[in-house]
């Protein structure tokens, strides 16, 4: 299970702002209930002390039944030595004579009652009121200062996940960036903006970047010089069997076209050493020209059309797209080459290769479908390293998917190797490269038939032609 800085720092402060809302409710509700105790307290014993300064007088001396509200204050007013109250405003509640003077609790009919009882010489006052009420009012006006903590709450919580946000945004841009770092990009991380807790971290990665790029940097001079060295040697060697070749006796010429052979697989295999180096090596300039790939699909083709030929292998192109991608002819040429002499080598006498160009947001894509016997799903995850070679039986040096791959994230487009998944046998191999402007139309057969595009296409790869099938 993946653990997640920001989860983690949201469910945190989330858990303690709602752990300070809950004991900041609790002890509101706690003191609201107080102070509306002591408030009601106040209000008895303030009624009482204003029926004492001859406010007695306006309770009336047989009050009619039920006219008292049951959430009312009940006044009693006694004389010594009477046996009935002077004055009361529910004469069927007899008030306990023998309170404790001020305020008191006390069981009554039943009830619980809060009654303030004043003493003097020549009167009894009692002022109570239920303690249901009181309990009542109490809840009522505590609950009332809880609702704007409730409003609050869900407010602090998401200002809470905003900031949080908001805080680890550059760390998260940091992720991206680091995410764009491989071979063909080893660009350090900016340090602008970064944060003081993250710099050291930030730091370690820029450092681990420029050691990572002079390993590769020493390792692609290394290839590049031993090529170069073998390039030589391997000449000399060819131009040496050439010269003995008519010296051979007819029994030997067996094994000296095996040793030609030897020499010619030692000769690709430089020369694809050589592609990888130039492949690996860093842009030295931003800009890049502007290519044509239908063009280079078109030339692809024409290379290994005496090939497919003669090995009965329809090979044709879907669709054409005229978009033009930012990479240098040469480096894109490479690629799609790779790939339409993958497909050609793989595929089996009687099959079929199907080509396309097509445009896709701001990408161009370059695909081949072949019916050849696919790829082992297993295997497909280690297609593009090095000298790996899915197929032994198939004569090949194991580097020319890598070169693609290193070629295409050299300029920021994509090497994807995937088996069909229309219920044919055969891989889907595609390259893509950013565009070099604004994406065009895509362009079907019909059109570019309109601007001399599948014209110059067709006299390319004659006899066969550049057609539209479903595959």
């Amino acid at each position: 299970m993946k653990h997640s800085l920001r989860n983690n720092l949201v469910i945190a402060l989330s858990i303690l702002v709602i752990a300070a809302a809950i004991a900041q409710g609790i002890s509101s509700y706690q003191l609201c209930r107080a102070g509306m105790s002591a408030l009601l307290d106040l209000r008895l014993e303030q009624v009482a002390v204003r029926m004492h300064n001859g406010f007695a007088d306006s309770i009336p001396a047989t009050p009619e039944r039920g006219s008292q509200p049951s959430r009312d204050i009940v006044i009693t007013i006694h004389r010594p030595g009477s046996e009935v109250p002077l004055r009361s405003t529910d004469p069927s509640l007899r008030l306990p004579e023998d309170a404790d003077a001020g305020l008191s609790s006390e069981q009554v009919n039943g009830e619980r009652w809060r009654i303030y009882t004043l003493r003097d010489p020549g009167t009894l006052i009692q002022v109570a009121q239920r303690s249901s009420v009181r309990d009542q009012l109490e809840r009522e006006t505590a609950l009332s200062t809880l609702w704007p903590m409730l409003v609050l709450l869900p407010l602090v919580l998401g200002a809470v996940l905003l900031i949080v946000y908001r805080s680890l945004r550059k760390m998260n841009q940091l992720g991206m960036e680091a995410q764009g770092v491989d071979a063909s990009h080893l660009k350090p991380l900016p340090v602008a903006g970064v944060p003081t807790e993250l710099l050291p971290f930030v730091g370690s990665i820029n450092r681990m970047i420029e050691r990572l790029a002079q390993s590769i940097e020493a390792e692609r001079k290394f290839i590049a010089d031993a090529a170069h060295e073998l390039r030589t040697p391997l000449t000399a060697l060819q131009l040496q069997a050439d010269n003995l070749q008519p010296h051979i006796v007819a029994g030997n010429q067996e094994r000296f076209k095996e040793l030609r052979s030897g020499i010619a697989r030692s000769g690709a295999l430089i020369t694809q050493l050589l592609r990888l180096a130039r492949a690996d090596a860093p842009l030295v300039s931003d800009t890049v020209e502007a290519t044509d790939v239908s063009k280079i699909v078109v030339d692809a083709v024409s290379d290994v059309l005496p090939i497919a030929a003669a090995r009965g292998i329809d090979i044709g192109a879907e669709e054409m797209s005229t978009d033009k991608v930012a990479a240098p002819a040469a480096d894109v040429a490479v690629a799609v080459k790779n790939l339409v002499s993958n497909a050609v080598r793989y595929t089996p006498d009687g099959g079929t290769i199907d080509l396309c160009a097509r445009t896709q947001g701001n990408m161009l894509w370059v695909e081949v479908r072949d019916t050849g016997p696919g790829i082992a799903p297993e295997l497909l995850p280690r297609v593009f390293d090095r000298f790996f070679r899915a197929n032994l039986d198939v004569e090949g040096t194991g580097l020319g998917l890598s070169i693609v791959k290193a070629i295409t994230g050299k300029y920021g487009g994509e090497a994807v190797i995937r088996n069909r998944s229309d219920g044919r046998s055969g891989i889907v191999a595609a390259v893509s490269f950013p565009l070099a402007e604004a994406p065009a139309a895509k362009s079907p057969r019909v059109a570019q038939k309109q601007n001399g595009g599948v014209a110059e296409a067709e006299r390319a790869v004659a006899p066969h032609h550049l057609h539209g099938r479903d595959a």
